[in-house]
């Protein structure tokens, strides 16, 4: 009998214990998947930094800025309705006393509500069409962009490792970064815009190996880029080509729109935009391409 009650105390405690462990182990579990989501959301966050940083010293090379148009309304007074104003106090006036007196009143009334059209104009301050020289670059604006991003390296670089990112493309940029800021001490705009294209492609590579989902649009703005960055050389075949892979790699996101709903307009824009930069390509017009790619980058940003 004793030992019948030990076996029973035995196994009622293997019961709790296996179900005590349960819980632990599945509190456990969810604990690290939360933490590695949080550790995502905040490398997802770190490598957009670094993107805005890179594009942001691409598009100075140019004096591009997201800012440069601002509409400008006028209005202006419809001078037609002065002249019936006057038309119609002529005919009043051929009139008897009461009825001058009745129309003395609607011309008043009239010229209170004189119609105005308003004008929108265009008023471009620090175009990008007016001046290509190198003389117009804020080169310390640029330097500095270049030197938080050497800042903030270390640190994300250890956020990387810990998703595992592939070692050796993580020691590529540094070295990649290195290039950037020789080319600007140098002031070579076009190899600067080709190294700082290079390292937004190591960005992309980066966001690929923990979320495939989100290294698709990276892959769209990267290859942007290096269309960008060919322009510079007056390579429009390999500017085109570039452009092709970004149409083929933004297919995803537009057959992909029912879990962007909230970002329809912006995609729809975005790709019309990626079309209408394959023409100036075609065209080989580089004002307009830079007009265009501006505003291209500028959609892409926000998805």
């Amino acid at each position: 009998m004793k030992k019948y009650i030990i076996t029973i105390i035995t196994l009622f405690l293997i019961i709790v214990i296996a179900i005590v462990g349960y819980f632990v182990y599945g509190n456990i579990k969810e604990s690290k998947a939360n933490s590695s989501d949080m550790l995502t959301e905040k490398v997802i966050s770190e490598i957009e930094y670094l993107g805005n940083n890179i594009i942001y010293v691409m598009n100075e090379l140019n004096n591009i800025s997201y800012t440069n148009y601002k509409i400008v309304s006028e209005e202006i007074e419809d001078s037609s309705s002065d002249e019936n104003s006057s038309s119609s106090g002529s005919n009043s006036g051929q009139g008897g006393s009461e009825s001058s007196g009745g129309q003395s009143s609607s011309e008043q009334g009239d010229s209170d509500k004189k119609s105005s059209i308003t004008t929108t104009n265009m008023s471009n301050a620090n175009s990008i069409l007016n001046d290509d020289s190198t003389d117009k670059i804020n080169w310390n604006n640029v330097n500095m962009k270049v030197q938080d991003m050497y800042s903030a390296w270390t640190t994300i670089m250890i956020d990387l490792s810990s998703l595992n990112v592939n070692k050796d493309d993580l020691l590529k940029f540094n070295s990649t970064l290195d290039k950037i800021s020789s080319s600007l001490e140098q002031k070579d705009k076009e190899n600067a815009l080709l190294n700082c294209s290079d390292l937004y492609s190591l960005l992309s590579k980066y966001v690929k190996d923990f979320s495939e989902e989100n290294s698709k649009i990276y892959n769209v703005r990267s290859n942007i880029l290096y269309s960008y960055s060919e322009i510079e050389r007056e390579n429009w075949e390999e500017a085109v080509n570039y452009i092709k892979k970004a149409d083929e790699n933004f297919a995803s996101i537009l057959n992909n729109q029912i879990n962007n709903i909230d970002k329809i307009d912006i995609i729809n824009k975005a790709y019309v935009l990626l079309n209408e930069l394959q023409e100036d390509c075609n065209s080989k017009d580089r004002k307009v391409f830079l007009i265009n790619y501006s505003n291209l980058m500028q959609e892409l940003q926000n998805i």
